[in-house]
């Protein structure tokens, strides 16, 4: 939750053997584990807590998984695979029995690409996701905040007591917190989100074999801990993906920083820039080709390329003189509109309103009570992108397109508005 502090909340916890403590505690950013090293950390002045990943960590994974015979993985879309197989394989390496069992909705054309990464029906790795979900100690929670939304109820029915719900986003605790509804009490509730996009998951953990370390770092909260388990085993979980690096967070500010960052500048924001800046472009006399390279390629190539492995102040020391001057024209005509809608945007999240926009959004994808259904639409439909596939079609291989001073400050405006 990047504009709030953290606000201590009053939470029921435990020690390692299980028992309730007499006292109630707060959600810091400090954590207790019976298994893994703490390691404190300085950042910016302030001190965090971490926990290193790594394959030689794997011979823990018994200890972190006490009590646990199968984690289900429900869902098989972006994290869905990677976890799947990264736990299994983590699993085996620490000779474990525990069993990784996939759960796809009945139908579901997934079945066959779960088969392919080794999961069967055959030797119990693969089935119902509602089978699955109440033979498992562990659900791992991974389909869309949509699914979620609207099967709760019956993922909470079919939860065993005492089992541990984990969760990857924490969508649905800001789903329910808007509904005035909670998780059931009878089990504990975790979260492991790591920090990149499943198929990055799978790639570094495999990378990892070779080069002990690779991986995506992970945040890890616990909501709910019902016996004592629920701090091991998220961080048992997030070893197993092979997070070079855990840290602690909490669901609420899971959801709230993770949602706000897709309105702004990982997702939503982005592509209003660039839809802007081609029509101001185009208007003021540019060529649709070379307005098209002067926004989307200029922000997906060059830019990204050199924020990425040099740093943003890079961008503006790499333009000419009279390239910085416009940059700076852009980027403080940008800046406090920039601030300005990104905090709007933060209190539609803070607030529940945009949890409840996006589950109604979601309700008319379908036909409902006589209503005809609205499918969400392509945002490929514009002229920009139209243009764009003809522009990408006569990209030399490896171009990373041209740095433009206007585009640039406008981007690194936003990016400094969202910090």
């Amino acid at each position: 939750d990047p504009l709030s502090p953290l606000i201590p909340t009053p939470l029921t916890t435990h020690n390692c053997c299980g028992s309730a403590m007499a006292s109630q505690t707060y959600i810091s950013l400090d954590f207790h584990t019976c298994v893994f090293k703490k390691e404190k950390v300085s950042l910016a002045g302030h001190h965090e807590y971490i926990v290193r990943g790594g394959r030689d960590l794997f011979t823990l994974l018994p200890d972190a998984f006490k009590g646990i015979k199968q984690i289900g993985v429900i869902g098989w879309g972006s994290q869905g695979p990677a976890q799947a197989q990264n736990l299994r394989d983590s699993l085996a390496d620490a000779k474990s029995n525990i069993i990784v069992k996939v759960g796809l909705r009945k139908g579901s054309p997934s079945f066959a690409e779960a088969r392919a990464a080794g999961f069967s029906e055959e030797n119990g790795t693969l089935g119902d996701m509602w089978e699955t979900i109440s033979g498992s100690d562990l659900v791992l929670l991974l389909i869309s905040d949509a699914a979620q939304a609207d099967n709760h109820e019956k993922i909470f029915s079919h939860m065993k007591p005492n089992s541990i719900l984990g969760l990857s986003h924490g969508f649905l605790l800001g789903h329910l917190q808007s509904m005035g509804l909670d998780f059931p009490k009878n089990i504990s509730v975790i979260a492991v989100c790591p920090k990149g996009m499943g198929p990055s998951v799978r790639r570094l953990y495999v990378q990892g074999k070779e080069i002990n370390g690779a991986g995506i770092n992970s945040s890890f909260g616990v909501h709910q801990d019902f016996d004592g388990r629920a701090t091991d085993v998220a961080l048992g979980w997030s070893v197993a993906l092979g997070s070079p690096f855990t840290f602690v967070t909490t669901l609420e500010q899971e959801y709230k920083s993770d949602i706000f960052g897709e309105r702004g500048i990982l997702l939503g924001a982005v592509h209003g820039i660039v839809e802007c800046l081609f029509r101001r472009y185009t208007e003021n006399g540019m060529s649709e080709d070379l307005a098209y390279k002067n926004t989307v390629e200029c922000i997906t190539g060059i830019i990204s390329k050199t924020i990425s492995t040099k740093g943003i102040l890079a961008v503006y020391n790499s333009l000419s003189e009279e390239g910085k001057r416009e940059f700076e024209i852009a980027y403080s005509a940008s800046y406090h509109p920039c601030m300005d809608i990104l905090y709007e945007c933060y209190e539609d999240v803070a607030s529940g309103s945009e949890i409840r926009s996006v589950v109604l959004a979601a309700q008319r994808f379908y036909e409902k009570d006589g209503l005809p259904a609205f499918p969400m639409g392509k945002i490929d439909q514009t002229r920009m992108w139209k243009v764009g596939e003809r522009v990408r079609k006569a990209r030399p291989s490896g171009d990373l397109g041209p740095l433009y001073p206007f585009t640039a400050g406008v981007y690194v405006a936003l990016m400094m508005a969202q910090v």
